[in-house]
């Protein structure tokens, strides 16, 4: 049984015992005294109880209330889809790829995988017929391991080992040492409670997390056959195991700038069967390593027999966690319900559309570019890309003039940022690579499949795909479509400050966010500004930090800094302390956490109103209103709580309001005055540019 020390014992027994109870959110009429003479104060028009309300203001005291109003009242709370243009576009997307897959004149090996995938995960008869019998098949594979060497087999063996759970997990990334290579990435396995951190000191949210995944494992275990003792071991041999990992290296961040070579982390591993792994995986060229090496040295001082056990909880406890969702219905729901957190007293279960369901399945897995290929194979328009395209060196040409005009930049400053925008990496719809999925066969659902057999082909190609990144060279700013965080599928867009590339979505480029058929105002207030917003992330206050080769390397003096130092706390001071509503929690450190969006949602629209000056006759009062429709969202309670404390980006509404407050352009537009709620004074504006 593997020792753990004594603080992580104690905490371990510490959560055996817990019981969750509601904990106080503070309140608004508490809030802390603040400093400076704006104070964000907009009725929250982000939830549904404030519909009502929302027609009783006017565009000049809050213009996200009043501009969305009309489009609030159609609304209803099933959330199915996120009820916001976002939302709107995710359900369109969603739609298409429902009717590209029934579309049976449409064949090729990639839709045929997705076809498959999508039979199995969502024919709730047929995999009600399947009960929990696939999960069984695969935890009996854990109940066989006797030794270590069982484990270690276990590990590589792709066949019984479905989301190819080990010890060490295997990933590729950008690497400042490397130039012109993604470099192997070496990181600990997912664990239960989520964050390393948790394991010496649990946070409220650690404790959350397990409550109710222990009642998954209880529950499905419980399913099996399996004792009240058994799933107890289980649980703890989970625990001291995880914790055991944790013990071994407690980084909390990566030296992108030091790599090792194959030959020392193979000589660290020592008795870890870590070159078995890159063998495996065909992980074989790459001579660059990084990541938690430290952990990786110390792995086989607690992989030994007399832990095997334990390292069997570990495996059963994490396959209870990944399957639990792709079983039969009385499992699906019963992740559902433990997934509502009972802390909170607005909590309630959030239940998506099948289709949104099907698609996470996709794009959290390899499955993402089989999907991204065959909707692009599909659904691409040049004519979208090459207006987009145009676009951006528009935005990109007017943020030339900006930093040109700015005269608290020196020449050296400005020549660095006019660097970055030249050599940023410009990713429009189409990812850098193809999907290859030639030689990959799914057990079907006619053949008796299910879900959890295709993960075992789709883990092993994600492995498999590391390599495949790791071992031929590499360009900055490349798009891989297996990406599942940029699928291209999804609806956003993003900056990769590391690469210096942004990358835009065919995701987003949909109605309501994008018409090829929209006018100026409203392409200029909608998709436009959002390319702005990403352009912005390359000189926010985060960007700053990075040069034009995606380097840590602050490419303005300190001296410079300052205007940036100063619009954080700007930014704090206008936001901490405001509550959305009663029982909601507060704003807190606002500055540091929100200032890279807020900064980018300001000069993302002022980029915009710059190309605006090019039209004659431009209808400001269309544009505005149509960067309102663009962010509109109404959301559960619970959704924004978790925002105020967690997100980068302000909530919804504020983002509208708060964006539009700094412009001159708006004031006038509406006539507003001093007195008026969307009145923000010129010396409070956040404005780097």
């Amino acid at each position: 049984m593997l020792k753990i020390k004594k603080p992580i014992a104690l905490l371990l027994t510490a959560c055996m015992a817990f019981s969750l109870v509601s904990c106080s959110t503070g309140n608004e009429k508490n809030a802390p005294a603040l400093t400076g003479g704006f104070h964000v104060n907009w009725l929250d028009s982000g939830i549904f109880e404030n519909i009502d309300k929302m027609g009783q203001v006017s565009i000049s005291d809050d213009f996200a209330a009043a501009v969305n109003y009309e489009w609030a009242k159609k609304q209803v709370a099933d959330f199915a889809y996120p009820v916001s243009s976002f939302g709107e576009c995710m359900k369109l997307v969603s739609g298409n790829i429902r009717s590209m897959i029934a579309d049976d004149s449409y064949h090729n090996k990639n839709i045929d995988l997705v076809r498959a995938a999508d039979k199995l995960y969502s024919d709730w008869d047929y995999r009600n017929s399947l009960g929990i019998e696939p999960f069984k098949k695969y935890l009996g594979y854990i109940d066989d391991i006797k030794t270590i060497d069982d484990v270690s087999s276990y590990m590589l063996d792709n066949e019984k080992n479905p989301f190819a759970i080990s010890f060490v997990k295997l990933n590729h990334v950008k690497s400042e040492a490397v130039d012109g290579y993604r470099v192997v990435m070496i990181e600990k396995p997912s664990l239960t409670l989520g964050k390393a951190q948790d394991y010496f000191d649990i946070s409220e949210d650690a404790y959350k997390i397990k409550d109710r995944n222990d009642r998954k494992i209880r529950y499905l275990l419980g399913r099996c056959g399996y004792s009240e003792k058994q799933i107890k071991d289980t649980i703890l041999g989970n625990y001291r195991m995880e914790a055991g990992l944790v013990q071994l290296d407690f980084s909390t961040s990566t030296d992108y700038t030091v790599t090792l070579s194959r030959a020392e982390v193979t000589d660290l591993a020592g008795n870890y069967p870590f070159t078995d792994l890159l063998k495996h995986y065909s992980v074989t060229e790459s001579d660059h390593f990084m990541g938690e090496t430290t952990y990786l040295d110390k792995l086989e001082t607690i992989y030994v027999q007399k832990n095997v056990e334990d390292m069997k909880a570990f495996f059963r406890a994490r396959l209870v966690l990944e399957s639990i969702g792709y079983l039969d219905r009385e499992a699906f729901d019963f992740s559902m319900d433990a997934n509502v957190d009972r802390s909170n007293k607005f909590a309630e279960r959030n239940d998506i559309s099948m289709e949104m369901r099907f698609f996470g399945v996709c794009t959290a897995t390899s499955l993402t570019a089989a999907l991204n290929q065959a909707y692009l194979d599909y659904y691409y328009d040049e004519n979208v890309y090459n207006e987009v395209k145009g676009f951006i060196n528009i935005v990109k040409e007017k943020y030339k003039g900006l930093i040109e005009a700015n005269e608290n930049l020196s020449d050296t400053s400005k020549k660095a940022l006019y660097e970055k925008l030249d050599k940023m990496r410009e990713n429009v719809i189409l990812p850098s690579n193809k999907a290859d999925f030639t030689t990959v066969d799914f057990k079907t659902k006619e053949d008796g499949g299910s879900i959890l057999d295709i993960m075992c082909d789709l883990y092993r190609i994600e492995n498999e795909h590391v390599g495949e990144m790791t071992g031929t060279p590499v360009p900055r700013g490349f798009w891989d479509i297996y990406d599942s965080m940029e699928s291209t599928t999804l609806t956003g867009a993003t900056y990769d400050m590391r690469e210096n590339a942004i990358y835009i979505k065919l995701g987003i480029l949909v109605e309501p966010m994008y018409s090829a058929n929209a006018t100026i105002e409203q392409k200029l207030g909608s998709f436009v500004s959002v390319l702005g917003h990403e352009i912005s992330h390359a000189f926010d206050t985060e960007g700053i930090k990075y040069d034009a080769d995606g380097k840590l390397r602050t490419v303005v003096s300190t001296k410079e800094m300052t205007n940036w130092l100063n619009v954080i706390v700007k930014i704090g001071n206008h936001f901490d302390g405001y509550s959305p509503f009663e029982g909601s929690g507060a704003y807190e450190n606002s500055g540091i956490r929100l200032s890279s969006e807020v900064i980018a949602d300001a000069e993302g629209l002022k980029v915009a109103m710059m190309i605006a000056k090019d039209y004659e006759k431009f209808d400001y009062d269309l544009f505005f209103r149509s960067y309102a429709v663009f962010w509109r969202c109404l959301e559960p309670k619970q959704d924004q709580m978790r925002s105020l404390v967690k997100d980068s980006h302000p909530l919804e509404y504020l983002r509208i309001n708060y964006t539009l407050v700094q412009f001159d352009e708006f004031v006038e537009t509406y006539g507003i005055k001093k007195s008026n709620g969307m009145y923000m004074d010129p010396s409070e504006r956040i404005l780097i540019w």
